[in-house]
């Protein structure tokens, strides 16, 4: 079973930055970097629950399948994708995937086109925009705060729970707590206690901001977790 929680805080920052005031190209940035911290856990994929989104910001193109660039070299392939609903389509088409011929595209027949993402290996034969990564703080607190202006309670609570819950414990860290608690919660916790969520319904148990330590937390942690919530 797919990992719902991570897919609906992905899918709802999506929903966030794309009413943002930012531009086009900064939006497509976060969205390439929120889809690759989806990508790190089990997950499905859910590129058309927002498709529409995905379009306006230009982070999703699509075309028909007579302007791939692979058409004329495989006109079976691409003559067969059309009786199929939903088709991922590899770099070399008709080649099962594998480490060098990754999913470049994917097909949809109910509205009859191929779709590709930015930083995916058809943009990349098409496009010259390259995405620009962001290291997981600074994207969560950039979230946080486009969350907080526009006064999105819940994108504000999830994105804090995610950065203490996940970032402390499940990403790689080359700062120390104390290093991220100066340049990253410090702000986060101003923002977040300008709001109350006595009342919030958590959307998964582990999205749910600890009030106070864990037994399994190391010293550390546990010192940040009481500093947090101080």
């Amino acid at each position: 079973m797919s990992m719902w929680e991570i897919e609906a805080l992905i899918e709802n920052a999506i929903q966030l930055i794309s009413k943002s005031e930012k531009d086009n190209l900064h939006k497509r940035s976060i969205i390439w970097n929120l889809y690759e911290i989806q990508g790190q856990f089990d997950c499905s994929f859910t590129n058309f629950r927002v498709i529409k989104l995905l379009l306006e910001t230009g982070y999703t193109k699509r075309i028909l399948i007579e302007e791939h660039p692979e058409f004329s070299k495989n006109t079976t392939y691409f003559k067969q994708l059309k009786t199929k609903d939903f088709e991922f389509i590899h770099t070399r088409p008709n080649e099962k995937w594998s480490a060098d011929n990754a999913v470049a595209a994917y097909w949809d027949k109910k509205t009859g086109f191929i779709y590709y993402d930015l930083g995916a290996p058809l943009w990349e034969s098409l496009e010259a925009e390259i995405p620009q990564e962001f290291a997981l703080y600074d994207l969560g607190l950039e979230i946080i705060k486009e969350a907080h202006e526009q006064k999105h309670k819940k994108g504000v609570y999830d994105w804090t729970a995610f950065l203490i819950n996940y970032g402390l414990n499940y990403f790689e860290q080359t700062e120390s707590i104390a290093v991220l608690e100066e340049q990253y919660f410090e702000t986060i916790k101003s923002i977040f206690k300008a709001y109350d969520f006595s009342d919030y319904a958590t959307i998964h148990l582990s999205l749910e901001v600890m009030k106070s330590p864990e037994d399994w937390l190391g010293e550390e942690e546990s010192k940040f977790i009481e500093w947090f919530n101080s």
